[in-house]
């Protein structure tokens, strides 16, 4: 899935942008987009945003070049789009601070922003390999990346997901069922909170519902997840 932010208060730019997208990302790359409106800054504080793959920052807006800025800082891999018009110089920004990948000029133009689209999905493509290795999220609002070989288990904890190391854990927002579809083949559900990597995998205790990983730690297995569990070994397919 690929995520978008669009920060803009004009309704006809936010549809234009949503609409453009959803179709582009439908006939080129059969995925679905989630998109994330702010129409202020008020509205940035109150989202619970855990990536962002694009951006589209309106800098004639209020606060909008801080936005951007922050967006850089929390999002060190986002593509950000800058949309501004003639009256707003260059200099403010084309900086180090923002490293906006392109510019959307007013008023919005369909062919433009197909362009911009294209190329900054095309960009996306080229480093999907390297982001499917990491783990990213956000944390004291810091962008992280941590390589999936590190991951030993996902467990939902107190209305949070908790991505769980050898010698420490980060809490992370999101739901279990939408991680599920974004982790790599080698992760699998074997209990309603817990997502368990595989190649950590010691032993499986059916009987007694629970795996044991390499550095002796306990998590259960459901009865509902056994069926997946033994399929996957069965095949070769696991620890």
């Amino acid at each position: 899935m690929i995520s978008m932010l669009i920060y803009s208060c004009k309704q006809d730019e936010i549809e234009l942008l949503q609409e453009i997208s959803r179709d582009m990302v439908a006939y080129f790359y059969d995925d679905r987009i989630e998109t994330i409106v702010a129409k202020s800054p008020e509205d940035m504080e109150k989202q619970q945003i855990g990536t962002i793959d694009i951006a589209f920052v309106d800098i004639t807006e209020h606060s909008g070049l801080q936005t951007a800025k922050d967006l850089r800082k929390r999002f060190g891999r986002a593509e950000i789009i800058i949309i501004s018009d003639n009256t707003v110089s260059p200099i403010l920004y084309l900086i180090p601070d923002i490293r906006a990948v392109s510019l959307l000029l007013k008023p919005l133009q369909y062919n433009e922003i197909q362009k911009r689209l294209k190329s900054i999905f095309s960009l996306l493509e080229r480093n999907k390999g390297d982001k499917e290795k990491f783990f990213s999220f956000e944390d004291s609002r810091e962008q992280r990346h941590i390589p999936y070989s590190q991951i030993l288990y996902f467990e939902a904890r107190n209305k949070r997901i908790y991505v769980r190391l050898s010698s420490r854990e980060y809490g992370v927002c999101g739901t279990m069922d939408t991680l599920e579809e974004q982790l790599p083949e080698n992760f699998k559900r074997c209990h309603r909170g817990y997502i368990v990597n595989l190649s950590y995998v010691d032993e499986i205790w059916y009987s007694r519902n629970f795996i044991v990983l390499k550095n002796n730690i306990e998590i259960p297995l459901s009865r509902s997840y056994k069926p997946v569990i033994k399929e996957v070994v069965k095949n070769g397919k696991g620890y």
